[in-house]
């Protein structure tokens, strides 16, 4: 009976890290340098937890204020390089918007300059013809032996009419190609502003768009250590990722499941377990048989200790 019991204890030992549910957690330290409280921590954790317990026929994770698996928030490098890469990337969007309103603006301009050249045409056109008109008729008029007074003073008065076209549409020429000026100034100001906004881009994507080897949380045993998140829904990743760990599963091979070992960095969404997920959990929680059951029980009475 000892022999066995022995054996049982070398076998428990040997295999309690085999998917160890239910697992009893509390959140543990918050640097105060993250903008997170408390209770939106707890709420996230909550969410990572039920990404695995929505799988599972049992309750994988549970709350406890005692629990020795503690869950902490360690600020460092990486949480400031996220937090410098998301004041980069406000500043960019900002920079965006306004080469957005610069652009309409131009819009704006270049379709006042394209009708007032129009408009422009309609009367240099109609001056012209009407010139024309007016140097044919004195023509005539010359041809004769010259005018009657009557006809003279109309002559006269159309001239006097057309000087005056004449006189404005110099200087609606003059304004036109000052407002051609100013769209030209304005659209290079545009290009240079649009080709520097494309170089901070470059540069940002240089600095911030590569995919790293997962580093934003890791998992030593009896912790769970988030360093680095940008939003809720990257933290409910880095945290789910990590319960992974936690009930013994690993690294899985299919891209973009949450236990690849590459987490992309612009999550938008709360995460769901892969086809891969699945058969991890299954072959490291589900496939254990009596082995399973027992190891529960056991951790069941030693909790209650």
């Amino acid at each position: 009976c000892l022999v066995l019991a022995l054996a049982g204890v070398q076998w428990y030992q040997t295999t309690k890290y085999i998917c160890p549910v239910p697992i009893s957690y509390r959140l543990g330290v918050i640097d105060e340098s993250f903008s997170i409280t408390e209770a939106e921590a707890a709420a996230a954790i909550t969410a990572a937890t039920n990404v695995w317990d929505s799988q599972a026929e049992q309750e994988l994770f549970m709350y406890d204020d005692n629990a020795d698996f503690v869950i902490n928030f360690v600020f460092d490098d990486r949480q400031a390089t996220a937090d410098a890469q998301e004041t980069d990337r406000l500043r960019l969007d900002s920079i965006a918007a306004q080469n957005d309103e610069f652009r309409s603006q131009i819009a704006q301009l270049q379709a006042t300059y394209e009708q007032e050249q129009a408009d422009f045409s309609v009367e240099k056109s109609a001056y012209e013809a009407r010139l024309q008109t007016y140097n044919q008729r004195v023509q005539q008029a010359n041809d004769r032996g010259g005018a009657p007074p009557a006809l003279f003073a109309e002559l006269e008065s159309e001239q006097r009419e057309l000087a005056a076209i004449s006189t404005s549409l110099k200087a609606e020429a003059a304004t036109l190609n000052d407002l051609a000026d100013k769209l030209n100034e304005i659209s290079a100001e545009g290009n240079r502003l649009i080709e520097t906004y494309n170089d901070e881009v470059r540069v940002y994507n240089v600095q911030y768009g590569e995919q790293h080897e997962f580093t934003q949380g890791d998992y030593r045993g009896g912790e769970i250590n988030i360093y680095k998140f940008s939003s809720e829904a990257e933290l409910v990743s880095v945290l789910a990722h990590e319960f992974g760990h936690a009930l013994g599963i690993d690294h899985v091979e299919q891209e973009g499941s949450l236990m690849y070992y590459l987490l992309d960095d612009e999550l938008d969404v709360v995460p769901s377990l892969s086809e891969s997920d699945l058969a991890a959990y299954t072959a490291e929680c589900v496939d254990q048989g009596f082995g399973a059951q027992v190891r529960s029980v056991i951790r069941s009475v030693l909790a209650k200790f």
